[in-house]
């Protein structure tokens, strides 16, 4: 007489507990929030300085080379070799916002408002993560200018030590 054997065998249960295992770590490894949201901020800051940059080579293209900037450090030009932390809109003097940034040393702010008003961008993006005070004009964005007149412009803070920079 034979018993009709009911259950599992136990290499089935393994088999069936190791496909579980792997569907559950690739959807942790799939729905990381952290890292989903550090990278669409990177996406942003990617964008924003691209905008920036792209703005600025079209507006001297279009104005014989004459830059449309004010800045903080006493001069209406960009200098050579200086380093600004770019203002999201009008300032009154180099205090106003913090300019600190992780990825270089700045000198002061700079007030790219005639990209705006010439319509060579929409508006200065700010950094997604930044945290800015009611009155601060710091967007968290650098502009660097070469004597060659080649622009850097690069994001202060980054996701996971990113470099984002764009030069032009």
């Amino acid at each position: 007489m034979k018993f009709k054997q009911k259950g599992f065998t136990l290499i089935e249960l393994i088999i069936v507990i190791a496909i579980i295992a792997l569907l559950a770590a690739a959807t942790f490894v799939a729905v990381n929030p952290a890292k989903r949201i550090g990278d669409a901020n990177n996406s942003q800051r990617w964008s924003d300085i691209t905008a920036i940059a792209d703005a600025w080579q079209t507006y001297l293209a279009d104005n014989s080379g004459v830059s449309a900037t004010g800045s903080t450090d006493g001069s209406s030009a960009v200098l050579d070799y200086d380093t600004f932390m770019i203002a999201t809109s009008t300032y009154t003097t180099q205090t106003n916002g913090t300019n600190t940034c992780a990825a270089t040393t700045v000198n002061a702010f700079l007030n790219l408002n005639a990209l705006i008003t010439n319509g060579y961008i929409g508006a200065i993006g700010t950094d997604p993560e930044y945290a800015a005070a009611s009155d601060d004009d710091n967007s968290n964005y650098y502009f660097y200018n070469a004597d060659s007149g080649i622009i850097k412009v690069g994001a202060c803070d980054t996701y996971d030590s990113a470099v984002i920079s764009v030069t032009r």
